[in-house]
């Protein structure tokens, strides 16, 4: 029995079938929601607590500002070094998200 061949994208080249691996096909994105949830349950609490403090309502509202709160507040520790000592890893990144949040806040309502 002889051996087909296939050319391959070069020219001249030519790859036996043995060699030919056929991959599955894709089913989609894949989204690890173990990874994804803890960071929007935190954003969300984040903004919620923002806007106790300058207003503003919405559970979508709440997890959007949040989220930019959780980047802006590691944004200022990353390019000034101040950061909130609370003695807990946890209070501290939640301390620095509700300033980014309200910082998020204040700005949108400054440019609107």
């Amino acid at each position: 029995m002889t051996t087909r061949t296939r050319k391959a994208r070069g020219p001249g080249r030519v790859i036996e079938d043995d060699k030919v691996e056929i991959l599955p096909p894709r089913r989609g994105l894949a989204v690890d929601w173990r990874r994804l949830l803890p960071p929007v349950a935190f954003g969300t609490a984040a903004g919620f607590i923002a806007s106790l403090v300058v207003g503003g309502g919405g559970f979508l509202r709440h997890a959007v500002v949040g989220l930019l709160g959780m980047l802006v507040g590691q944004g200022i520790v990353r390019v000034t070094g101040w950061r909130v000592s609370t003695g807990s890893r946890f209070a501290d990144d939640m301390a620095m998200a509700v300033i980014g949040a309200i910082l998020v806040v204040l700005l949108a309502r400054f440019i609107a």
